[in-house]
């Protein structure tokens, strides 16, 4: 058993998804093999020993498992739940920073488009949200599934771009450069207390 990473709330990035050109990305599925991707998340997820918010020396593996209503978010928390032995629910205002309006790009022009939105938070750059009204957003949502499950060792399912806008601040990290280094899927261990990253956790490519 690996020993505790002293941290008490996992964000989890979702699986790969199969890109829909027509379709809003928030209702893109996941791609083949995503579960078993999951999986092997899932079972080394296992194996970290967690602390209970406010008390590091009370250790274990997570409670519960909350996820974004998008489909992507919502297999990937089905799949962690089965091999964790935990039913996952969903969450309110965790989905991802909201675009449904915006017709699929090219990997480059996306990349660039995203650059400037994560450089300009406060200004409408694309999408229904600035980068500062999603990272509010998921913040009130994640606190929200945290104080309904108190002293519970918390899962929370979402997605890459408002996992980086909450977590680049307290970490002294780029928001573009975190956003960039994100896996499909992925788990980070953190710090309730300061938002600070304790580990990281993806397969092997």
């Amino acid at each position: 058993m690996r020993k505790a990473v002293h941290g008490d709330l996992v964000m989890v990035r979702h699986a790969p998804t199969t890109p829909a050109p027509g379709v809003p990305s928030s209702a893109w599925q996941l791609a083949p093999g995503a579960m078993e991707r999951t999986a092997a998340l899932a079972m080394a997820l296992a194996k970290v020993r967690l602390a209970v918010p406010g008390d590091e020396g009370a250790l274990g593996t997570l409670d519960a498992i909350v996820s974004s209503v998008e489909a992507k978010a919502l297999g990937t928390a089905k799949t962690l739940g089965l091999v964790l032995g935990l039913q996952s629910v969903t969450g309110t205002d965790l989905e991802e920073h909201r675009r449904a309006n915006v017709p699929h790009m090219a990997d480059a022009e996306f990349k660039r488009t995203m650059r400037r939105f994560f450089a300009r938070p406060d200004v409408l750059v694309f999408g229904n949200e600035t980068a500062d009204e999603a990272k509010r957003r998921f913040l009130a949502g994640v606190g929200a599934a945290v104080s309904a499950r108190a002293g519970k060792r918390l899962a929370v399912v979402s997605h890459g771009t408002v996992i980086a806008l909450a977590l680049a601040k307290a970490n002294d990290v780029d928001p573009f450069t975190l956003w960039e280094s994100l896996r499909l899927p992925e788990a980070i261990v953190v710090r309730q207390s300061d938002w600070r990253i304790i580990e990281r956790l993806a397969l092997e490519e």
